[in-house]
């Protein structure tokens, strides 16, 4: 690796950004399930709202369930909150990441960039000089040479 190269550390960035896509990926399948747990209690409550009104009997648990299920959207109002909070989280350091790679591709790119530059100017300085070469030789064989032509 040359000196001043960054290929190494673009490719850490982009392994870093690939793990937190995943965790992203794990974060919003968990908000996924939270939500469907959240409308799942609320079909028991309408079920069992529903089952209190026909039965007179089931009316009287009824108010312990629906003490029990606001506690339970409660938690997972609170779990959803705390997981979409890390997402949040999350997709800042990436952002962050992402920012962090275009930095060092536009690094990278100059210093390729004036690299490439520096081989093209040394390429040049020696067909100049292999050009200035069979030039002198040229006129010397032509006797051409300079010396005593006056």
């Amino acid at each position: 690796m040359a000196k001043g190269d960054l290929h190494a550390v673009i490719r850490l960035n982009k392994l870093e950004i690939d793990e937190l896509r995943r965790q992203i990926g794990v974060l919003l399948r968990e908000e996924s399930d939270l939500v469907a747990r959240d409308r799942a209690l609320d079909e028991a409550l309408a079920r069992e709202s529903r089952l209190a009104d026909k039965h007179p009997e089931a009316a009287y648990t009824f108010p312990a369930f629906l003490t029990a299920h606001r506690q339970r959207k409660a938690d997972l109002a609170e779990a959803l909150a705390d997981v979409r909070a890390r997402i949040e989280t999350t997709r800042e350091s990436l952002a962050e990441l992402y920012r962090r790679r275009k930095t060092y591709e536009l690094a990278q790119d100059a210093r390729d960039k004036r690299a490439e530059q520096e081989r093209a100017r040394k390429d040049q300085a020696v067909l100049d000089e292999v050009g200035l070469t069979m030039h002198r030789r040229r006129r010397a064989e032509d006797g051409e040479d300079g010396i005593g032509d006056e």
